[in-house]
Formats: C-alpha cells, sequence, structure tokens
C-alpha cells in the first residue's frame, strides 16, 4: 500500500488546532487567525506582515527535544471534505484515521505549542526515502526542528507499519528528558514508551500482542537491545531506528560502538528504516553510500547568527562570505577600574553585562569548576538592585532546589540564583522525571526532582537570566538564549572541534524574542592559528566523520567479530570479511591506511588466544563428495564468550570478572548490602582518588557485621588509619581492591537513607560524581547479571542481583522500594507514604487524593493528584506486560 502524503496529514493537523475552525469557516470563508505564545513575561513582537490570502497563522514550532519555540508566518490552506476522504482511504484501519490525527494534532498543541510544521519539515517528509521506508539522513542548524520530523516518521511506523521505533540519542540524560518529552503521546495514543538507559531495559524485551513499543536509548543500550531482538529473530518487529546526532559516528569508542550496531542492522533482512539527524556531518558521501541512505539538507534557522571572535578589547566579526575572514567589528569600552580588570581580564562580564538581565545568555566553560568560579565571578559585579528582578519566583526556586534535595542547597548556587545566575554541569542532580501538564503562568506546576531540571525551566521562564556551563549543554538539551560565549577555544584540555563550536554557537537565538542570536569566542592571540583553521579551514574538509573500529588496539572490531560470531550472523571467514567490507572503515580504509584482511586476521587470532571464540569443524551436505558431505571450518563462541556479549561486557574484562564473581561466591556476605555493593563496584574507577580520612572516620561509626567485609577483602583497619593521618603503610590489598571499596563505602552510605547533600558534603564529592557513580554501578551490576546467566554455577547472582539492581537504581531501602518507580517520588516522600499506610502502589492508587492530602504532611493536593494518577499508569502497565508475557507462553505452548 502507498504511504501517507504526510503533506496533506500536515494540513489537517494545522486545521485541528483550532477545533471550530471549520464551523467557522462555514460562516466566513476569509478568516485569519494569530495565535501567540510566550514562554516568558517578556512579550514578543513580530515585525513580519502576515499575507493576505484565505487562511494564515502564526507558525509555533516547538522542537520535541529542545523546547525551542519558532515563530514565522506561513501559509496553510484547509483542508477540503475530498482530501479528507481520500486521507481516510489511504489509512488502515479506515476508521481509526481521523481521530487518531486529531488526537496527535490535539497532544502537539497542547505539549508542543505546535500548531502547524515549517515548511522544510513537510518537504523532508514528503521525501520519496520517507515515503518509501527507504534510509535517510538529514541536516539542520540546531533548533531548526529536526527531532520532530523524526518523531512523526516513529508514529507513522507505530500506528501505519504497526512495526516498533527504536530512537538512539547519545546521552543518559538526553534518554530521559525525550521520554518525559514522549510519555504524554505514549498515554494518550496508546504505545509503550520503554527507556534503555543506565540500568533500565531488559533484553529481550516483551513482545508485544496489541500496543507497539518505542524504545528510547543510548548508544550502548541500544546495540545490546540490537543483540537481543536478533538472538531471537525479532528484528522483523522493528520498523525503524532513528539515530539523533549521527555526527557521533566519528567520534571515539562511542562512535566505533554505533558503527557496529548500524553494519549489523544492514545485514538484517527485511533490513528496518534508518535515520540519521544531526546539525553538522562531514563525510557525508561516505555516510550515505554506508547506510545506502538519500540525503536532505536544510540551512533553515528560526533566527539568523552572528558570530564573533574577541582578542583583547578587539572584536572581529566571523564573515563566512565567498572568502571567509575575520573582519574588525568593534573595540569593547567597558567601564572596568584597574581592580576590575584584575578580577576579569577577557572582560567577560562585560560582555554579559550588555545582554542580561532584558535577555538571556550562555557562557560555556571548559571545566565544572570554571563554571562555578565564572557564576561567582559574574554575580561579583552586579548591582543589589538586580536582586530586585523576579524576586518571587527565584525565591521559589531556591526552596524548590532546598526541597529537592531534602534541606541543603550549594552555596554557589545560593549566591549566584538572587542575581538570576546559575551554573549547569554533570555535578547537578538530574534523573529525575516530572510530570508536564502544559504551559501556563505558574512553572512550578511542573513535578520535576532533580537540580537540572528546575534551573533548565527556569532559565526557559526568564527567571534566570545567564547559565554558566559546560559543553554538555550544548547537545541534546536545548536552553535558547540571545547571545552565547565559549569562555575559551577549549574543551577541557582540548581545542575546540568544528562540530563542538556548531552545536554551542547553535543555542544561540530566542525565537520569537529578537531577530538574531550571538557567538561570542573569547581567545587569545596565541590561539587565532588554530582557531582560524577550525572556523574556515576545517570546517569545509571532507574529514571529521571518520571510522574508530581501528582505533584502541581494534577494540570495536573485536568486539563487533565477536557479536556477530555469537548471534550466528557471520560464523565463517568468508561472511566475515564480507561483514568487514560493509563497514564504514572499509569505504575510508584507504584513507585511513587500513588493511582489511591483516586486521580481520590480527582480531580473530586475538578472540583465539582470549579463549572467546574457538575454530571448529563442521560437516555440511554437499554434492562434491562421495560421501556426499563437505567439510567447512566456521567459528563459534565459547561460553566465556557467549556471557561477554551478553554481558555487553568488555573483552579486556570478561576473564577479570568471571574469576571474581567466581572467588566472590566463595565468602559472600549477606548481612548488609555492603558485600553486594563492592562486588557489582565496576573495574574502572581510576579517576577517583580515595579519602583515607573519610574512609577511616566511617570505620569507627561501622558495626562488627560490617566490618566482616574488611576482613573478607583483606582490607586491615590499622593501614587506613595510618593512611588517614599520612603515615606510610604497607599493604597487601591491591589499589584497585581500595578503590573500589572505598566508592562501595560512599554508595552504601545512601543505601542507609542519607541525602545526596549530606554524603557529598562527607565524602568531598560533587552531587552529580556520586550520583553518576550508582548510575555506573547499577548499570554494571545489570550487565554482570546478563553474564552470570549464562553459567549455572552463578545462580546466586541471577537471584539476588534483579532486586539488587532496584535498589541500586534508587538507592534506598527495600521498604519504599514499591513506591520509587513513581515518577517525581522522592525517598523522603515515599517514606512519609509508607508511615501513612500507603506501602503499595496498589494501595496508592485506590487513594483519593483529598485523603491523600491529609494523611501526610506538607502534600499539596496537585501533587497527591499526580501520585494516584502515575500509581495507576504503572498498575496498568503491570497488567499488560504480564497479559504480553501469558500470551507468549500460551503461543510456545500451542
Amino acid at each position: 500500500m502507498e504511504d501517507l502524503d504526510l503533506d496533506l496529514v500536515d494540513e489537517l493537523c494545522s486545521s485541528f488546532c483550532a477545533p471550530s475552525l471549520s464551523q467557522e469557516k462555514k460562516e466566513n470563508s476569509s478568516i485569519s487567525i494569530n495565535t501567540s505564545y510566550s514562554r516568558t513575561s517578556r512579550k514578543r513582537t513580530s515585525t513580519t506582515n502576515p499575507p493576505e490570502n484565505p487562511i494564515v497563522k502564526k507558525v509555533c514550532l516547538s522542537d520535541a527535544t529542545n523546547k525551542s519555540t519558532i515563530d514565522e508566518y506561513d501559509e496553510i490552506s484547509t483542508l477540503d471534505e475530498s482530501a479528507l476522504q481520500m486521507l481516510c482511504e489511504e489509512w488502515e484501519p479506515r476508521s481509526q484515521f481521523p481521530s487518531l490525527l486529531d488526537r496527535i494534532a490535539t497532544l502537539l498543541e497542547k505539549y508542543r505549542n505546535i500548531r502547524s510544521l515549517h515548511n522544510w519539515q513537510k518537504k523532508c517528509l514528503n521525501l520519496p526515502a520517507r515515503r518509501k521506508n527507504q534510509n535517510l539522513i538529514y541536516t539542520l542548524p540546531t533548533s531548526g526542528g529536526k527531532t520532530l520530523v523524526a518523531e512523526i516518521m516513529m508514529l507513522n511506523c507505530l500506528f501505519h507499519r504497526n512495526l516498533d521505533a527504536v530512537f538512539i540519542l547519545p546521552f543518559v540524560a538526553v534518554v530521559q528528558e525525550k521520554v518525559r518529552s514522549l510519555q504524554p503521546f505514549a498515554d494518550e495514543l496508546g504505545f509503550h514508551l520503554e527507556e534503555y538507559a543506565s540500568s533500565k531495559g531488559r533484553y529481550p524485551p516483551l513482545k508485544r500482542r496489541i500496543k507497539r513499543s518505542l524504545y528510547v536509548c543510548t548508544i550502548e543500550k541500544a546495540n545490546s537491545l540490537i543483540n537481543s531482538l536478533i538472538e531471537n529473530n525479532r528484528m522483523n518487529e522493528l520498523g525503524i531506528l532513528v539515530v539523533d546526532e549521527l555526527h557521533m559516528i566519528g567520534e571515539g569508542q562511542r562512535g566505533a560502538t554505533l558503527e557496529s550496531l548500524l553494519t549489523k542492522v544492514r545485514m538484517i533482512t527485511p533490513q528496518p528504516q534508518i535515520i540519521g539527524m544531526s546539525a553538522t556531518l562531514a563525510n557525508i558521501g561516505d555516510l550515505l553510500k554506508f547506510l545506502n541512505a538519500q540525503f536532505y539538507e536544510e540551512r533553515f534557522r528560526p533566527v539568523e547568527l552572528e558570530e564573533y571572535v574577541k582578542v583583547n578589547d578587539m572584536v572581529y566579526k566571523i564573515d563566512r562570505n565567498s572568502h571567509p575572514q575575520l573582519v574588525e567589528h568593534r573595540r569593547l569600552d567597558f567601564k572596568y577600574t584597574k581592580q576590575d580588570l584584575l578580577n576579569d581580564p577577557d572582560r567577560l562580564v562585560g560582555l554579559v553585562s550588555e545582554v542580561i538581565p532584558n535577555d538571556s545568555c550562555l557562557v560555556f566553560c571548559a571545566s565544572k569548576v570554571n563554571c562555578e568560579n565564572v557564576a561567582r565571578l559574574i554575580v561579583s559585579f552586579m548591582p543589589e538592585k538586580l536582586r530586585e528582578d523576579n524576586c518571587e519566583k527565584r525565591s521559589t526556586l531556591l526552596e524548590a532546589l532546598v526541597e529537592v534535595n531534602e534541606g541543603d542547597l550549594c552555596e554557589v548556587l545560593k549566591a549566584t540564583i538572587p542575581f538570576g545566575v546559575a551554573y549547569h554541569h554533570s555535578g547537578l542532580t538530574g534523573d529525575g522525571k516530572y510530570e508536564f501538564t502544559g504551559r501556563n503562568e505558574d512553572w512550578l506546576c511542573i513535578w520535576m526532582i532533580s537540580e537540572r531540571q528546575l534551573i533548565e525551566e527556569a532559565f526557559l521562564d526568564g527567571i534566570l537570566t545567564c547559565i554558566t556551563c559546560t559543553s554538555t549543554l550544548s547537545t541534546g538539551v536545548n536552553l535558547p538564549a540571545k547571545r552565547v560565549i565559549l569562555r575559551s577555544p577549549y574543551v577541557a584540555n582540548q581545542f575546540l572541534t568544528i562540530a563542538q563550536y556548531k552545536q554551542m554557537s547553535g543555542r544561540a537565538g530566542r525565537t520569537g524574542q529578537s531577530q538574531t542570536g550571538e557567538c561570542y569566542v573569547i581567545a587569545h592571540e596565541k590561539d587565532m592559528k588554530s582557531l582560524r583553521e577550525m572556523l574556515f579551514t576545517v570546517a569545509e574538509n571532507n574529514t571529521g566523520c571518520d571510522s574508530h573500529l581501528a582505533t584502541n588496539n581494534n577494540y570495536a572490531i573485536k568486539q563487533l567479530l565477536l557479536n556477530v560470531i555469537s548471534l550466528k550472523m557471520c560464523t565463517t571467514y568468508e561472511s566475515l570479511t564480507s561483514l568487514m567490507r560493509k563497514t564504514l572503515l572499509a569505504l575510508q580504509a584507504e584513507r585511513l591506511n587500513v588493511n582489511l584482511e591483516n586486521l580481520l586476521d590480527e582480531c580473530l587470532q586475538y578472540l583465539i588466544d582470549m579463549k572467546i571464540i574457538v575454530l571448529k569443524e563442521e560437516e555440511q551436505a554437499s554434492n562434491v563428495t562421495s560421501s556426499g558431505h563437505a567439510k567447512r571450518m566456521i567459528y563459534e563462541t565459547t561460553k566465556l564468550g557467549k556471557a561477554t556479549v551478553e554481558g555487553s561486557v568488555e573483552l579486556g574484562l570478561a576473564d577479570t570478572l568471571h574469576k571474581h564473581l567466581t572467588s566472590s561466591l566463595m565468602n559472600m556476605n549477606l548481612e548488609n548490602p555492603l558485600h553486594l555493593l563492592y562486588i557489582t563496584m565496576p573495574f574502572d574507577l581510576s579517576n577517583m582518588t580515595i579519602g583515607f580520612r573519610q574512609l577511616a572516620d566511617r570505620m569507627q561509626e561501622m558495626k562488627s557485621e560490617e566490618k566482616l567485609v574488611l576482613k573478607l577483602l583483606g582490607i586491615d583497619e590499622t593501614f587506613l588509619h595510618k593512611k588517614a593521618v599520612g603515615l606510610s603503610a604497607q599493604t597487601t590489598v591491591s589499589k584497585e581492591t581500595l578503590l573500589r571499596f572505598y566508592v562501595a563505602m560512599m554508595l552504601y552510605d545512601l543505601f542507609k537513607n542519607k541525602n545526596f547533600y549530606e554524603v557529598a558534603k562527607f565524602w568531598e564529592q560533587s552531587r552529580g560524581t556520586i550520583q553518576n557513580l550508582y548510575s555506573q554501578v547499577a548499570s554494571f551490576a545489570t550487565s554482570m547479571l546478563y553474564f552470570s546467566k549464562i553459567y549455572d554455577e552463578f545462580w546466586p547472582y541471577q537471584q539476588l542481583l534483579p532486586i539488587f539492581i532496584q535498589r541500586l537504581t534508587f538507592c534506598t531501602s527495600l521498604e519504599i522500594l514499591p513506591l520509587m518507580e513513581i515518577p517525581g517520588i522522592k525517598r523522603g516522600r515515599a517514606l512519609q507514604l509508607v508511615r501513612a499506610g500507603y506501602r503499595t502502589l496498589r494501595s496508592l492508587a485506590k487513594a483519593q487524593p483529598d485523603d491523600l492530602m491529609k494523611a501526610v504532611l506538607n502534600l499539596p493536593l496537585r501533587t497527591a493528584q499526580i501520585l494516584v494518577k502515575h500509581s495507576k499508569r504503572l498498575l496498568r502497565e503491570q497488567a499488560e506486560d504480564l497479559r504480553d508475557q501469558a500470551a507468549e507462553l500460551v503461543e510456545q505452548i500451542e
């Protein structure tokens, strides 16, 4: 059946945005509708004159991930009855189509403020590749609305083709943000939304009988998901695979994992449609050949970007015309005193003060520490009268941050937020979930539980006017600002790349509030040569998205070969050679000076030497020999190799992990979670430094049963006390064991219901570091669980780890664990509910919000309503899961 004409669909969606439009049309065939929407207290103005044709709407687009709003006048024709009838005839089931589109249009307007699509989006959705479900790569500047196009394609796959979809995003935080954004659509349209990030996600996923599934994954989790679908012969359930930030294929080990994933998908028949999108792509010819894809490119940007470089007190404008160059623009003349220049020699505060408080500014810094220092620097220059601006809302924000952190607040945020300034980096807590009920004046109606979300939303609403941030803010989460300032042309210790620059500069421009966005790079004379090359030369080169399969001692190739052998996709030398020729590396082999055949031989020999695969002789039917059989050599995985694939364990750690699990079984202490925390601790904690003083202090508080763990690990208390006071001491315990025990003790504090601030302060770590650590442990424990399932002797881990992983995910006690699945719930609130008698989802789902509000201290009615609502939703999802599991069992019996 021919695919749907999305041009007509988009127009139909537009007509649905005003429910009474069809009735009004009968009374007046020429109606002008001018709707507007404001994210902040500052009113928007538009200088564009609307055309005088029949129906004109102000198009407001909010990117699904980025929340940015785009305003432009666009002519839209109404959809007549004959066109509607044609659409109904092309859609199956026919009776569902109009109501489904109506509901989607309503949801887009309610949750995203989208009333129509931009012309480029309509063109992209109506491409032959999209209509015929062929592979497609498209690029567009940041904030142009790329993600919405991908979401429409995925919804089309779920409801039109009745197949599942996979959405691959670069980071855990971005996955969580996307899940939150799509949850209302899943609830109201009726599809399963499944998160695959950190410790979340099951392998294989449940086989659904009625509803389709949208899997939102990180790169690593998507790789494991695809492996499980291939292994269980279920790739035919998958209709589309969308890769956001496709340029990451050229970035280190994660890029190599993405390339491996896409190579495996390309070998499947029938192959799901692959969609790749990015704001910047190099080697586009190689990528198109690699994915056998069509290409669509637009330079549409909601506001014009003006780019500048500041050196000393001179500002140069970046001219990207026929001869790209830096042109003198203006000389800075900020009224700095001598002391001011000593404090701020780069005149950063002057650039910021040109914008705030009337508009917004993002300052990208090279490190987390620099973020906090720059935030303090900015407010040190600000007059006290600026504290009066949005005073009430900023006080409310501070109170919300205190509540989020169970009574504590970072000193830097406490000092800077009253001036409308905050920082944003991985040190903030940020794995919360919230209920988004549509925009209104009271931004705190949003149900949130993390510092990161509170700060982001406050910035979008104009409560905060300046955020100092690291480069991670440039990907995924979109906080558009009038001016973006790059504090230096470095990210950590590495010089800025063109891809990083485009991501950061892409945040410049608040649509609907100004005609232009500005990006300033602060540089010194010594940086200018490298900066010019990055801005002008590198951008024109055909390199950037280079394969990383053959880097890091060919690690990714070894992992890919092990995967395809374990999954029985390729088992002979000839088929493995064919696999290698399908990689992006093969297309770039000559330029990268790589010999594929030598690489293949070397990697296969490594896997054999590591006892991860073996080469066997197999008989196969043949008419060649007199016996009717021929011999061929095939590769198979050993039990260790199979466990490595199942657990997504690094090759170099597989044997170490097996020995670790074996030895831990002999002396496992389960009187408390401490030893199991140590057992599930990752091996790669090299960036951590052991705090012997804190360890020694905790030793004094430990009970006798807890100290048994020290004996099991061979750690001497005397040694710890000597190290704590700076004395030299000898020990037979490895540094790795001490480090893993140190981190286990940190997380053990969280298991005892201590809050993040308390734990972070005692161990002298950032809150985000603590949060990231337990996320890593939960993820590694998940790998350990699937690894152990291959070995019968590891049955204790198979029984212990599932519930322990749940505890790791929420870092809490068993008593309140059932309630922690509820989005927005915190440990303190969960304890209150348990004490009030609400111990299970079922008891909470049956509660009346009024009764709940009375039973729990300081529980607002709105919060009570959300708790009951989410409890009911979770119970419905659990019931659906059980029905799908039961149906699968019946199918197996029959």
